[in-house]
């Protein structure tokens, strides 16, 4: 299985309070105004990755105890998503334009954090997360908790 993806590194700020292998998901079907990764909104903006060597570049991450999947849009390449999520370990977190009632269960099932909802530059706030709209989800035991700012 293979998907487009733009970049994977080292984050120090996408998840609060972690070290991250942050993988970037090339194209976006959300597009939305004012977005900072705008030249990620293109599938050609990534290479086309399969799923083993996306796995083995986090697993050699020697700093990081989880992952964050940014893009683009994760969601825009669902089926790769949800299987990078079930082949790793680790804590993972994902930034999506999505709201969480719209995503399947196959994959929330095996996040632990997530940003839903479109960026608003109208109601851009300069934090975490980045517009008043999204929300911040963090997984307790089985039951996704709708975090306060």
């Amino acid at each position: 299985m293979d998907a487009y993806i733009a970049h994977i590194g080292t984050s120090f700020v996408d998840i609060p309070d972690r070290i991250a292998v942050a993988v970037f998901f090339a194209g976006c079907s959300i597009r939305c105004k004012g977005c900072q990764n705008k030249v990620l909104w293109e599938k050609s903006s990534g290479k086309v990755t399969s799923l083993e060597d996306v796995v083995s570049t986090i697993k050699q991450n020697p700093l990081a105890d989880s992952v964050v999947f940014l893009g683009g849009e994760p969601t825009d390449q669902l089926p790769f998503l949800t299987e990078l999520c079930k082949e790793i370990s680790q804590f993972k977190m994902l930034y999506t334009g999505r709201e969480i009632e719209d995503l399947p269960t196959e994959l929330t099932d095996n996040l632990d954090m997530m940003v839903c909802g479109p960026f608003r530059e109208d109601l851009f706030v300069g934090g975490f997360p980045a517009s008043s709209n999204q929300r911040f989800f963090k997984k307790i035991g089985t039951e996704w908790i709708c975090q306060k700012r």
